[in-house]
């Protein structure tokens, strides 16, 4: 299942709960974002029975982006029961998002 856009408050309403949710901030014209976008939609695919994925498009929710201390993107950022765990920004690969989500998750 592909990570959906979400707008504010799909995301409030997303990270309030015990399952652990991935949330990549991105933008449509970041070259960056798009070159990691495949390994973002198959890390949600791999993961999705141990988080929830989803996006936040900057351009579009600029508030929540500030208010969440986005100021690089791509940034992926991990939350449970509302509370920000850890984020990444810019990772490299596949591989390095799996291990944030491991390292994060303390598995």
């Amino acid at each position: 299942m592909a990570a959906e856009n979400w707008n504010t408050k799909q995301f409030e309403k997303a990270i309030q709960g015990e399952k652990p949710v991935l949330v990549d901030f991105w933008a449509p014209w970041c070259v960056y974002c798009r070159r990691i976008a495949a390994a973002y939609e198959k890390v949600a695919e791999e993961y999705a029975d141990q988080l929830t994925a989803g996006k936040i498009n900057i351009d579009e929710e600029a508030q929540l982006a500030d208010r969440e201390g986005v100021d690089t993107i791509p940034t992926l950022t991990i939350y449970r029961n509302g509370k920000a765990l850890g984020s990444i920004i810019a990772p490299g690969s596949k591989a390095k998002i799996d291990e944030f989500i491991r390292e994060t998750l303390g598995e």
